[in-house]
């Protein structure tokens, strides 16, 4: 098989040629994980971090200029992925961390009432439009930014921000009948005593 140069192999991706990318990942897979196990201290972790990286090497292969390093675009990448994971990881530790210590807390009415409320929220997330739904979900529940969102989804940042903005409106009115039936009560309850 002949050499290809990574120039080369980045203009082929720019023109839909899926053996550009296998070029690629045969010439990266190993260099990337090893990159991104220096970062998470997880192969596993590792290991999809460079998945991704690859599949958004093509899924924007339109956009990525044909000069530079190929192999510092992918480290990039590759980075920016790491960073992303460890802010995610952050994130569900303290989520962990708080709800260890709210159960600690909490009564068993407590529990099942948090477990219907998420349910109830996810149903409702469910029914919110595709566009929205997939816009709340990269945002709230995987924490991206908008910006990152917007890369993820093809859109402009600030289209991301509309869309959660009427996602949150959305959830607004179709929770809004749960949550103000449980903010009404003790307001009724203490006026009556």
């Amino acid at each position: 098989m002949p050499s290809h140069s990574d120039l080369e192999l980045l203009s082929r991706i720019g023109t839909d040629d899926p053996s550009a990318l296998g070029v690629i990942l045969e010439r990266y897979w190993a260099p990337v994980v090893r990159f991104a196990t220096g970062f998470l201290h997880s192969r596993d972790a590792a290991e999809d971090v460079a998945q991704e990286t690859f599949v958004r090497l093509w899924e924007r292969r339109d956009a990525w200029q044909r000069e530079g390093s190929l192999r510092a675009l992918l480290f990039r990448i590759t980075r920016n992925l790491c960073l992303d994971e460890i802010r995610r990881r952050s994130a569900r530790e303290r989520a962990d961390r708080q709800a260890s210590q709210q159960t600690w807390h909490s009564t068993a009415a407590e529990h099942v009432e948090r477990e219907e409320l998420g349910r109830i929220i996810a149903r409702a997330v469910d029914t919110l439009p595709p566009r929205r739904r997939d816009v709340f979900v990269l945002v709230r529940y995987h924490g991206l930014s908008y910006r990152e969102a917007a890369q993820v989804l093809d859109l402009a940042p600030q289209t991301v921000a509309n869309h959660l903005s009427m996602a949150l409106a959305d959830l607004r009115d179709s929770l809004a009948p749960y949550f103000y039936s449980h903010i009404e009560k003790p307001l009724r309850d203490s006026a009556t005593a």
